[in-house]
């Protein structure tokens, strides 16, 4: 696992646990489910990762008006 991997499953679990604190259980379980086969399945099927993860575009970009 390298440390890209290791970041994502360290923010989703970051997410979870913030999310139980501000008793916002509905979208910790979300994320949790979300995230389940993802995490567990990251060793067998590494190529995955490549198509699971979100790029968000940058949105500070020359080409937008204001």
């Amino acid at each position: 696992m390298n440390i890209n991997q290791r970041q994502i499953i360290a923010w989703a679990y970051n997410r979870v646990v913030y999310l139980d604190k501000v008793n916002s259980y509905e979208d910790s379980y979300s994320l949790s489910q979300e995230f389940c086969e993802w995490t567990t399945s990251i060793d067998i099927h590494p190529e995955l990762l490549k198509f699971s993860t979100l790029i968000v575009p940058a949105f500070n970009k020359e080409n937008r008006t204001n």
